[in-house]
């Protein structure tokens, strides 16, 4: 493999082998440090030209989740619900020393991660209610 970088580069392998690739200067190399060249910003030379290998970049589609207020109401129902059954029961272990659920608890219940405001304001509403 016939590797060329634009600046000074060293390549070292955890074998300990080291290359320093002088700017322009296009150098014949194994494949595994020719790899390594290239993910560290060299580009392939094939006489006529220079190729740059890597991989492709990946192109994202941003999507926001859909969160409609029936949602929101039947997400905080559940966590109601939830933190209901667990104060039923009463087991020890899924609260702190304060007397609040702990969120462990809560989370492996609802089988999703609770944000603690959420999961406060719920706790909340049930002492209260």
């Amino acid at each position: 493999m016939k590797i060329v970088s634009e600046k000074e580069l060293r390549v070292t392998t955890l074998a300990g082998a080291a290359i320093v690739f002088q700017a322009g200067d296009p150098i014949t190399v194994s494949d595994e440090i020719g790899h390594l060249a290239l993910q560290a910003g060299a580009k392939e030379y094939n006489g006529k030209y220079v190729e740059e290998k890597g991989a492709e970049e990946a192109v994202f589609e941003e999507m926001a989740p859909e969160v409609t207020p029936e949602a929101v109401s039947n997400s905080n129902g559940l966590l109601t619900t939830v933190l209901e059954k667990m104060l039923d029961d009463g087991d020890p272990k899924n609260f702190k020393a304060d007397g609040c659920p702990k969120a462990s608890a809560v989370n492996k219940l609802m089988g999703e991660t609770i944000g603690t405001d959420e999961r406060e304001a719920a706790w909340e509403s049930i002492l209260n209610s």
